[in-house]
């Protein structure tokens, strides 16, 4: 009797076949659990990454609100101040006039004199401040818009003008060339497109931050063809290599350091810019700069 008819052989290799079956079951389902694992983190991940993103934007909304606040508590005193400040002009102005001159001496004259020379610089200087904080309220008033349902009719040419001049503290060291063409009104929500150009805005200025040039500068371009209406945003900055410009629209994804940056500003450009059926298109090489065009597309916005 040989070995292939030996009935204990038979049985040893009957059970050997099992025992494989059975170790290739478990392997495969224990590599399905892996998987399913890895799949569970990374929804995990997700949900985290979302949530935080949800409260981000909360914090942006509550800081609108509070913005908002702010400029309409401002301007209130501000419009008591203005009109006193003119009733003021008035009565100095009168009290002047009826001074006897040929009762005072000459030094009193010369303090008049002084008076009325620098009274109208003196009023020019302050119309002049209070119109800058009325510009200010203004532009906060603007950007604070946070309605996440109301669409409106928007001057694009307005809002980047707005955008420019609330970040004009921040573009000391950096020029911007601004080449704005008239163009039509588009549908879009007034507070979520601050958002977008304050956002890009700050991006360009802080890779222009990063290059040692005297020469940083900053160019914004709007136009439009027939239905299409495009935004460009240059700068000549500190640009990106390949893998941060694949990664840039990733929720917090970010190559800033700890604490200055959470990440999810282009996230959330891209997010508002599908929901209105905005194009982006982003060209960038390191240390060359970035180019940021923007499309607006009129007949599918409508």
């Amino acid at each position: 009797m040989t070995d292939k008819t030996n009935p204990y052989y038979i049985a040893y290799l009957r059970e050997k076949k099992a025992r494989a079956e059975v170790e290739q079951v478990l392997e495969d389902y224990t590599r399905q659990v892996f998987e399913k694992n890895m799949l569970l983190e990374q929804q995990i991940k997700k949900i985290r990454n979302q949530q935080q993103s949800l409260i981000q934007q909360e914090k942006l909304a509550l800081l609108g609100t509070l913005a908002a606040g702010v400029a309409h508590e401002i301007n209130n005193p501000l419009a008591f101040v203005i009109s006193n400040v003119t009733t003021l002009n008035s009565y100095v102005s009168d009290l002047l006039a009826v001074i006897p001159q040929d009762t005072l001496n000459d030094a009193d004259k010369r303090n008049i004199s002084f008076i009325i020379e620098d009274l109208p610089d003196l009023i020019s200087d302050t119309n002049q401040g209070f119109d800058r904080i009325k510009d200010i309220v203004k532009h906060l008033l603007f950007f604070a818009k946070t309605d996440s349902e109301q669409i409106s009719e928007v001057d694009l040419v307005d809002a980047i003008e707005m955008a420019i001049k609330l970040l004009g503290p921040k573009l000391k060291n950096v020029s911007v060339k601004q080449d704005l063409k008239a163009v039509e009104k588009i549908p879009f929500n007034s507070g979520e497109l601050n958002q977008v150009l304050i956002n890009i805005l700050v991006n360009a200025i802080q890779a222009c931050e990063h290059m040692p040039s005297d020469t940083s500068e900053i160019e914004v371009k709007l136009a439009q063809d027939h239905d299409e209406i495009m935004l460009s945003i240059s700068d000549n900055g500190c640009g990106m290599n390949q893998e941060v410009k694949q990664r840039m629209f990733d929720a917090f994804y970010s190559t800033k350091p700890v604490g200055t940056g959470t990440g999810i500003g282009m996230s959330i450009v891209l997010q508002i810019l599908k929901q209105h059926n905005a194009t982006i298109d982003v060209q960038s090489e390191l240390d060359q700069g970035t180019i940021i065009k923007i499309g607006f597309n009129l007949s599918a916005c409508m």
